[in-house]
């Protein structure tokens, strides 16, 4: 009377590669800046200070860029996104000089023998540096790069923005801590 019904259920293999490409999509999703604290407070951490040299030889001072609004950002030459969003940070840069200092940090293992030549080939418009560790200590872990970090004109870590943020995401947020 009855006839045997089959069920097609997907063996492991696919299965967890299939909720593997779901977990990588999640991560890679385009990412929206959050506050670096809960929305309960308006209270932020003091952003750590660094030094780290520059390519010229000259030292980089977060410290020394007290009063302005402040965009460090955590990348690598290998990195696409982080690739991608360094152009319009150099235009942000060039538009809100004055007022907003980026800098990029870079995590290539390689140190400058990598760094250098991409820094010299795109012509970057703000101090790129290497991390010695120091701003992964104290910024760090860095679950993924790109990573923003933006600290307002206090001196305090504002907003985190993991992942790549576009230029339209960036630019009112900025406007916003200049505002203040």
């Amino acid at each position: 009377m009855f006839n045997s019904l089959t069920l097609a259920v997907p063996d492991k293999g696919y299965l967890i590669s299939f909720l593997s490409i779901i977990f990588c999509l999640i991560l890679t999703c385009p990412s929206f800046a959050q506050p670096a604290s809960d929305t309960t407070t308006t209270e932020y951490r003091e952003a750590p200070d660094f030094s780290l040299e520059q390519a010229d030889g000259t030292t980089f001072r977060l410290s020394e860029y007290a009063g302005k609004v402040i965009v460090i950002n955590i990348w690598a030459t290998w990195c696409g996104p982080c690739r991608k969003e360094i152009p319009e940070f150099m235009e942000l840069q060039k538009e809100m000089e004055g007022e907003v200092q980026f800098v990029g940090v870079s995590v290539d293992e390689e140190g400058w023998e990598a760094v250098r030549p991409f820094e010299e080939k795109f012509d970057i418009n703000y101090p790129i540096v290497v991390d010695d560790g120091s701003v992964f200590d104290g910024y760090g872990p860095f679950r993924l790069i790109p990573m923003s970090f933006i600290v307002n004109k206090k001196g305090n870590l504002e907003y985190v923005a993991p992942g790549r943020i576009p230029k339209y995401k960036l630019k009112p947020i900025l406007q916003e801590l200049i505002n203040r």
